[in-house]
């Protein structure tokens, strides 16, 4: 079977870039800067848990 030369870039491109993402990690957990209050980390958990619900209610409201 023969290629032209935009199928084969294509195919090296997609074959490069599936090789780059098996290199890199898939997930890394944030660093939280020392608190110096252990209720004031605990504040920005509630933030941003508040947050992220408050968006998704926004999202369901809108489909």
């Amino acid at each position: 079977m023969e290629y032209s030369k935009k199928q084969l870039v294509a195919i090296s491109a997609v074959m490069a870039l599936l090789d780059s993402e098996a290199q890199t990690d898939a997930y890394t957990e944030r660093k939280y800067p020392q608190a110096s209050n252990p209720w004031s980390l605990y504040a920005r958990q509630q933030t941003m848990q508040y947050r992220d619900i408050t968006q998704r209610r926004i999202i369901k409201r809108s489909r």
